[in-house]
């Protein structure tokens, strides 16, 4: 029978996990598993992105036409690693946050993983979508690639984003794949381009990937509500 887990992962996110095991304890990967034993099966994934970016919700500078994008959903082997929360932006992630570069992001991946890359990530794009929209992009996860990475650039911004960093799909025991899974999003900073509203643009920086959690989101405390939500729901 299938156990609703809640999940506190590294974004500070709240997570939610609909898995096939009996063990109801937290964890802070999507689905606890170690991919050991067996090796999984291949299986699809549907990737349900909602934005809830509103004015009302964060009034201070609102952009005019704000989008998210160029969506992007990365399926990668657990060793290879997009983004951390913490950790400075790879040249490739830096690349996308700043101005959306995907094929720069994809180049950078793949000249990093060198010749042992061959078939350890793959890149699948869905456009851009509007502050109130939802939009459905499909991936298809292997034996070798349980990973999911998501990322939405939020445009117009010095380099903000929103992503979910190495999703495992794998469950508890280890040889199975969880069912659905649901992810609630909050901008994160990605330390590149100094600026504290839209449309600023005061410099490079080399800082962190962070949480960003003050103006202008929210109403300049702490933001505490979601700019938009990812759920994982598998098809086959």
């Amino acid at each position: 029978m299938n156990n609703l887990f809640k999940i506190t992962c590294l974004l500070a996110l709240s997570f939610f996990v609909s898995c096939g095991s009996d063990d109801g304890g937290p964890t802070t990967t999507g689905g606890g598993g170690d991919d050991g034993g067996l090796p999984v099966p291949t299986a699809t994934y549907d990737l349900g992105f909602t934005t809830n970016f509103t004015e009302e919700n964060n009034p201070q500078d609102y952009p005019a036409g704000a989008t998210f994008g160029t969506i992007v959903a990365i399926v990668h082997a657990p060793e290879v690693s997009v983004f951390s929360i913490g950790q400075a932006a790879s040249d490739g992630m830096a690349l996308y946050a700043e101005s959306g570069d995907v094929e720069g992001l994809a180049a950078f991946i793949s000249t990093s993983l060198g010749e042992d890359g061959d078939g350890q990530f793959s890149i699948s794009t869905a456009g851009v979508i509007g502050a109130q929209a939802t939009t459905t992009t499909s991936v298809t996860v292997t034996p070798t690639r349980t990973r999911i990475t998501f990322l939405a650039r939020l445009n117009p911004s010095p380099d903000w984003f929103v992503g979910v960093s190495s999703f495992n799909v794998v469950d508890a025991t280890g040889v199975g794949l969880i069912q659905m899974g649901q992810v609630e999003l909050q901008p994160l900073d990605a330390g590149v381009i100094l600026g504290s509203t839209y449309e600023a643009n005061d410099g490079a920086e080399n800082a962190a990937i962070t949480l960003y959690d003050e103006a202008p989101f929210g109403d300049g405390s702490p933001l505490s509500e979601a700019i938009g939500s990812l759920t994982l729901e598998r098809t086959n």
